[in-house]
């Protein structure tokens, strides 16, 4: 029995949604179509558009970031409208994202086209990535896609380190903000001396806070946190 496979989708796109920029956006791609898996909480997807007009720059959200915020981002690649996802990998590949912390660079990179699949015939137009980012840490960050680099700085946002003591309970607990940059909790009995030591209790965290829970006795005790520099 004479098996009929059906051509890949791609041969169907409607002109009215671009054509498809194989040759052009492969060779951009060069030799780094690979890289480094990314970070805890980052991610990138192909963007969907709207408004029928194809991603042509950068944007943040927010536009100025602080070191407690989740960064999301929308990038251009090649200026073209593809018909949906799909279509859009078998043309140029699948998007990936690694996040560089010690070096505070963003790379997105492709993998080669995907010649061998085949498309659902449905329309939901894309042009561009869109991903989230994290919280990153205090400074300034370089974004590389493609053949395309832009900058954008983060700022650190001061961290009120909050102390209550819980109800039927011989415990302190204190907590601040979940930030990108690394926090340590630290302890002093006597300001004069400047002998702070680091609270050895882990933090958990829970709603976007950090939370450590110490046993209270009768010593007066102070409470700071002290930034790491990375």
């Amino acid at each position: 029995m004479k098996r009929e496979v059906s051509p890949p989708i791609r041969r169907g796109i409607p002109k009215s949604l671009g054509r498809i920029a194989i040759a052009t956006f492969s060779f951009a791609l060069g030799a780094g179509l690979f890289g480094p898996l990314a970070a805890k909480g980052a991610d990138v997807t192909w963007h969907i558009v709207t408004n029928h007009l194809p991603v042509l720059d950068f944007t943040l959200a927010p536009v100025s970031p602080t070191t407690t915020n989740t960064v999301s981002f929308v990038a251009p690649t090649d200026g073209q409208i593809y018909g949906n996802a799909c279509w859009a990998s078998v043309a140029n590949g699948d998007p990936s994202l690694a996040v560089d912390a010690t070096n505070q660079t963003i790379t997105v990179w492709f993998s080669p086209p995907l010649t061998n699949r085949f498309c659902p015939l449905y329309i939901l137009p894309v042009s561009g990535v869109e991903g989230h980012l994290g919280q990153l840490k205090a400074g300034t960050w370089a974004f590389h896609i493609l053949q395309n680099s832009y900058t954008f700085s983060v700022v650190e946002a001061p961290l009120l380190l909050s102390v209550q003591a819980l109800s039927n309970s011989s415990s302190l607990q204190l907590s601040w903000p979940v930030s990108g940059d690394t926090f340590v909790l630290e302890f002093n009995s006597d300001l004069a001396s400047g002998n702070w030591q680091a609270v050895t209790n882990l933090p958990t965290i829970s709603s976007n806070r950090n939370t450590v829970q110490i046993l209270s006795d009768s010593n007066s005790r102070f409470f700071r946190l002290r930034r790491l520099d990375l």
